[in-house]
């Protein structure tokens, strides 16, 4: 087998142990399953090594975040192909055989991202555009009708292998000989946009990054976005702003410094009236009217640093 998976975990060890035993089904070795935690304190380190005792587990004190966690991994790898899996997904049957014959038939594919199907069996879009700055100022609408294949998830339904933009990093593999060129992700992104920021990279390297439809695996999908709502969409502001100085360039982001914290008065005002006029009563509406109101306040305060997902390792 001439795959390594990389799982990066974060107290989910029971999610964990259900990503390593698929990709045990898969025959993958367990030697070949390197598991990089980020300092969890619900014991998954002891778990996952009674588990799967063969299995390379890499603990850090901190919570690292995922680029530097996968980096990691990148660096004690030793196969042709190496899988960056979430831990909340599941190789399902046939899957790196898929992708062993979309990376053949691809030869200047740096990365190849599989088809991500939630568990009741509905495709969940795994193809997006990079990242614009005028993506986050027009409705979401309109750029689904402007372009439906990466805003509307057509290309998610793709049967036949495809160079795209970007990937959605659930399921995505890096071919291990082209990694001295395109260099590892970018650690400077804690979380969200580093999958993205390094398809980027690919493209502009001249590599072809390839949706594999026949290449499937079973994504429960944002199970951290959920356990940590406040925090999680904090780094994603962080995250895009710093997209947008690294890679779009320096106009574009300072038009998105003031647009955004103007987008979360705006949405955190909409939210407020609604919750007022319906008096508080629906959970939902309150959560969406915390969630924006600590976005904003993030803003205002100047982003602090410390702000976001818990347990961060200082830098």
């Amino acid at each position: 087998m001439k795959f390594c998976v990389i799982i990066v975990n974060y107290n989910g060890v029971s999610k964990t142990l259900d990503a390593m035993s698929s990709c045990l089904a898969e025959g993958v070795l367990a030697q070949h399953c390197i598991v990089i935690d980020n300092g969890s304190d619900d014991g998954s380190v002891e778990v996952i090594s009674q588990r799967f005792p063969d299995a390379k587990i890499l603990a850090n004190s901190c919570n690292a975040g995922f680029a530097r966690a996968v980096n990691q991994g990148l660096a004690v790898a030793d196969r042709d192909f190496v899988m960056v899996l979430n831990n909340d997904a599941q190789l399902l049957s046939g899957t790196l055989e898929a992708v062993t014959c979309c990376f053949l038939a691809w030869p200047r594919a740096a990365l190849v991202g599989a088809r991500l199907i939630d568990p009741v069996g509905r495709t969940q879009n795994v193809v997006a555009a990079l990242p614009r700055f005028w993506h986050e100022i027009l409705p979401r609408a309109l750029l689904k009708r402007m372009a439906p294949k990466y805003f509307g998830g057509r290309l998610s339904g793709e049967r036949q292998s495809v160079n795209v933009p970007s990937l959605i990093g659930a399921a995505m593999t890096v071919r291990r000989s082209f990694l001295p060129q395109l260099g590892m992700l970018d650690e400077d992104f804690f979380f969200y946009l580093e999958e993205t920021e390094w398809c980027a990279r690919a493209h502009r390297l001249g590599f072809d990054v390839v949706f594999c439809p026949d290449a499937r695996v079973e994504h429960a999908l944002g199970g951290t976005a959920r356990k940590f709502q406040v925090g999680s969409r904090i780094e994603f502001q962080r995250s895009r702003l710093l997209y947008a100085r690294k890679v779009e360039g320096r106009i574009p982001w300072v038009v998105l410094s003031f647009w955004m914290p103007v987008k979360a008065a705006i949405n955190f005002l909409a939210n407020g009236i609604a919750m007022v006029l319906t008096l508080g009563l629906l959970p939902r509406q309150r959560k969406r009217c915390l969630t924006y109101g600590g976005i904003l306040m993030w803003h205002l305060l100047f982003r602090p640093t410390h702000w976001g997902l818990p347990g961060k390792c200082s830098k």
